[in-house]
Formats: C-alpha cells, structure tokens, sequence
C-alpha cells in the first residue's frame, strides 16, 4: 500500500531559458553600465593599470609632459609615425622633435615603411616624467617598437 503517489515533474525548457536569458542580459547591461562609470569602475577592476587611464576633458590636460625625440642612423621621413596608445602623434621631418604626452600611455615608433635600421634616442624628458622601461633609445626594424610607458609624476 503506497501512500505518496511519485508525481512526474515536468520542466518547461522554453520558459526557463527565456528567463536565463533575460536574466543574463539585464547583468551584462548594468556590467557595462557599470563599468562606464570612472568611480563604479575603480572598485571592479584593476585593468588601467595595464591598459591606460580612463579619463575625461576635465583632468586629461593636466597630465601633460614633453619628451624630446632624436632620429640616428636614417635621414628623416614622414613614413616614420610616433605613436601614443596606438594613434599617430607625430612624424619625423626633422631630426629632432618635440612631443606632448599624457600620463599612463605608451609611447610607440612606426616604422613599418622604411626598409633599412635606424634608431630614436629619447634626449629629454619633463622633470615630471618617467618612462617605464627606462629605456634611452629604441632601436627599430621595419617594425613598430615600443619606447616605453609615460608616467607622470
């Protein structure tokens, strides 16, 4: 004599991956909501560090420095790029040239169009600058080399 009858249980695959999907959805939304938000964004992750400062009109000028670039071993080219997070800044019509950095970027030579070595010796940098590496020249062949990362102090 049986007094619980086994009651077969029936799942409703359908209802319950649209509400996994809404459910998913409305996290990834307050996610990237969240990480817009230069505060919100501080508290979740540790990536700037890494990849560069999120920053905005108010505080990007006041992080500024300049870094005095030399050209060795090629006459100068407009095919020769200076970089910062990956954009062209520069070019390198004369041998010497002066640029404006921002804090927390990196600094890249592009010389991907010239066919022969040649090397950019960093001569001067702002009292309130420091380059990661420490690096006082790159040496470059027909590739982009990284100089450095700019810190300011």
């Amino acid at each position: 004599m049986r007094f619980f009858k086994k009651k077969p249980i029936y799942i409703n695959l359908s209802k319950a991956y649209k509400i996994t999907i809404f459910i998913l959805t409305a996290v990834l939304l307050i996610a990237q909501l969240a990480l817009t938000t230069p505060g919100a964004r501080v508290v979740l992750t540790y990536i700037d560090k890494f990849e560069g400062v999120y920053t905005n009109a108010e505080n990007y000028s006041s992080k500024l420095g300049e870094l005095k670039l030399i050209l060795e071993g090629i006459n100068p080219s407009a095919d020769i790029e200076v970089l910062q997070n990956g954009k062209t800044i520069a070019f390198f019509y004369d041998n010497a040239i002066t640029i404006t950095v921002s804090d927390n970027s990196v600094i890249e030579i592009d010389g991907r169009d010239i066919s022969e070595p040649f090397v950019v010796r960093v001569e001067k940098l702002s009292e309130n600058m420091k380059i990661e590496n420490d690096s006082d020249y790159v040496q470059i062949n027909s590739n982009i080399s990284i100089l450095g990362r700019i810190f300011i102090k």
